[in-house]
């Protein structure tokens, strides 16, 4: 179902301050009608914005990285409509030559899309028409080899180029995008270094005895489920525990509480694979490794707080787990609006 959404825009930051083992807060997402965009932490911002809802949607990926004088980069892309995309007759992927086409002026050839799936780079010089375009809340379509046109949405993305301005620190700049101004381009916040993080060692093989730690009970009573699940689990028929191996005295104990019907996370724990366990919570949510290295991911879901929902690696740096990366957009505008995930949050593995 699609995320309701007002008019006015939304902006809410991500932080991943209640999680013992993160290192630094993440940026910011902000959503809009069909679009919605992502700050990084080291001041990137990115916005995804869509075609009206439709089995094959048009797609636009607008990046512009903090600090004077830089560029904004755009990428064209088609959307498959996911189910709450209206059902119509079947219509094929772009066919051709690829033309953009903005106010009703036909920008020029802009390249050829040779799969499905395929991210198309706009030609820089088509980038200021198209911005101006999208500010000003104006019709701005894809039109392929046959003459189909897959248009862009007229709501949302305007407003999030104004946003990216203020967030960047560019309102009345002579860059900025929406409301430039005769300040200079020198007036313009720097960019803010990646953090430097350890990189993660190869992860260890699940050992034959890792099955029956999951059974202890001892080690079930220290994991008492986080308190978003507190309710969830009391209702539950059983309580599940799984357990991932992260090196040769470590593992993650994932609680899950489970009924007929459904299973809720109850928290991850970074415990040690023998008593004393020492718990530390890492995440209320489920945790799942991403080989060929120590990292795990952990894939949230939108709830009343966290309307996009979010997506977090954790990199095992030989001492605790550290949040390496953070994304949103699984949620943000609607299920059919996920071909890109935007990240809040990304560190650099040295």
């Amino acid at each position: 179902m699609r995320c309701p959404v007002s008019t006015a825009l939304f902006g809410f930051a991500l932080y991943a301050a209640s999680m013992s083992h993160a290192t630094a807060a993440t940026g910011a997402a902000f959503f809009e009608q069909d679009a919605f965009m992502a700050c990084d932490n080291t001041g990137t911002c990115r916005i995804a914005a869509f075609g009206p809802l439709a089995p094959l949607m048009l797609g636009m990926l607008i990046e512009r990285a903090a600090g004077p004088q830089t560029a904004v980069a755009v990428r064209i892309a088609m959307a498959e409509g996911a189910e709450d995309a209206p059902r119509s007759a079947t219509v094929g992927g772009p066919q051709g030559a690829l033309r953009l086409r903005a106010k009703g002026k036909d920008l020029g050839e802009i390249g050829r899309m040779e799969s499905p799936g395929e991210d198309l780079a706009l030609p820089d010089r088509y980038v200021p028409a198209l911005i101006e375009a999208l500010a000003a809340g104006n019709r701005v379509e894809l039109v392929d080899g046959t003459g189909h046109a897959w248009p862009l949405s007229e709501h949302g993305a305007g407003p999030l180029l104004l946003k990216m301005d203020e967030v960047q620190g560019r309102l009345h700049t002579q860059g900025a995008l929406v409301r430039n101004g005769a300040q200079p381009e020198s007036t313009v916040p720097s960019a803010v270094p990646t953090p430097s993080l350890k990189a993660p060692p190869l992860l260890v093989e699940t050992r034959e005895d890792d099955g029956l730690l999951a059974e202890r009970a001892d080690l079930r009573q220290l994991l008492q489920p986080v308190a978003d699940a507190k309710d969830a689990c009391i209702r539950a028929s059983s309580r599940r525990l799984r357990v991932e191996r992260v090196d040769a005295s470590h593992v993650l104990a994932v609680l899950s509480c489970a009924t007929e019907r459904y299973i809720v996370p109850a928290g991850t724990w970074l415990v040690r694979d023998r008593p004393p366990f020492s718990p530390t919570l890492v995440s209320g949510a489920a945790l799942f490794p991403l080989p060929p290295h120590a990292v795990f991911v952990e894939e949230g879901v939108a709830t009343g707080t966290d309307t996009c929902g979010r997506t977090r690696h954790w990199a095992w740096d030989g001492a605790r787990l550290v949040m390496s990366a953070e994304f949103v957009g699984a949620d943000c505008v609607g299920p059919s609006h996920r071909h890109w995930q935007l990240p809040t949050y990304l560190g650099r593995m040295d």
